[in-house]
C-alpha cells in the first residue's frame, strides 16, 4: 500500500550533521554555511515526491532555546536546505520544527514540550493536517527517540545508521519497522512496500 505520508527527521537524516574539528563538536548546521545534503538525499526525497507521497520534516532544533543560534538565524539554515534540494529537483511539502528544551537558557523556550521528540505531537499534528490515518504513515529518524516518538505516533518507523550497540532501538522495545544504511535505501523499501522483507536482513 502507498504510504499516505513520509516524514523525515532533519539532521543526519537529509543533511549531515556539522563537525567541528578544533572543539571535537557534533551538531545541528547552525548557520546555512555548515548545511550538507547528505548523499542520496535529495534523490530520496524526488522519488517520495515522483510517487505523489507528501513529505514532510519533524526536527528539534533546541539551538535558539540554548542560544546557539537566533531565530533568523534557523530561518535561513532552513532556506539553504530547501534551496539545496531544490537545485535538485525535489521538495519538502512542510516542515514542524519543536524549538523548546526542558533544560533551555532561553526561558521563553524551557518546558517539557510534547511535540518534542520522543514525544509525538509533531506527527500527529502532520497526520491530522493531511487527514490521514497515522498507521498509513513513515517517520525516518537516526536515533532512538526518532523511532520512540514514531511508535507513540502510531506511524511504521524506519531507523537509519549502521552502529551496532546496546543504545540502537534495535535493541530495545522500540524496535523500528524497517533499518536500512541511508535514507536512498529506507525510502526505496517503503516506496516498494518490501520492508517486512528488509528488516531481518538488516537488522
Amino acid at each position: 500500500m502507498t504510504p499516505a505520508a513520509i516524514v523525515l527527521d532533519r539532521d543526519g537524516v537529509l543533511n549531515e550533521l556539522w563537525r567541528d574539528p578544533d572543539l571535537g563538536l557534533v551538531d545541528s548546521p547552525l548557520n546555512p554555511a555548515q548545511v550538507r545534503l547528505r548523499p542520496g538525499a535529495a534523490g530520496a526525497v524526488r522519488r517520495i515526491n515522483e510517487a505523489g507521497v507528501p513529505c514532510y520534516v519533524a526536527s528539534n532544533q533546541p539551538g535558539i532555546a540554548k542560544r546557539k543560534m537566533t531565530p533568523r538565524l534557523l530561518g535561513a539554515v532552513t532556506r539553504r536546505l530547501l534551496g539545496e534540494l531544490g537545485a535538485r529537483n525535489a521538495r519538502l511539502d512542510g516542515i514542524a520544527y519543536c524549538l523548546h528544551h526542558p533544560d533551555a537558557v532561553h526561558p521563553a523556550l524551557r518546558r517539557d514540550c510534547p511535540d518534542r521528540k520522543p514525544g509525538p505531537g509533531m506527527l500527529l499534528r502532520i497526520a491530522h493536517a493531511l487527514d490521514v490515518p497515522p498507521g498509513r504513515c513513515w517517520f525516518v529518524g537516526d536515533n532512538p527517540s526518532d523511532v520512540a516518538a514514531g511508535r507513540a505516533a502510531g506511524f511504521r518507523t524506519a531507523w537509519i545508521g549502521t552502529t551496532r550497540c546496546d543504545t540502537c532501538p534495535t535493541r530495545t522495545a522500540h524496535a523500528p519497522d524497517l533499518v536500512a544504511a541511508d535514507l536512498d535505501t529506507a525510502v526505496t523499501h517503503i516506496l516498494e512496500g518490501t520492508t517486512d522483507a528488509a528488516l531481518p536482513r538488516l537488522r
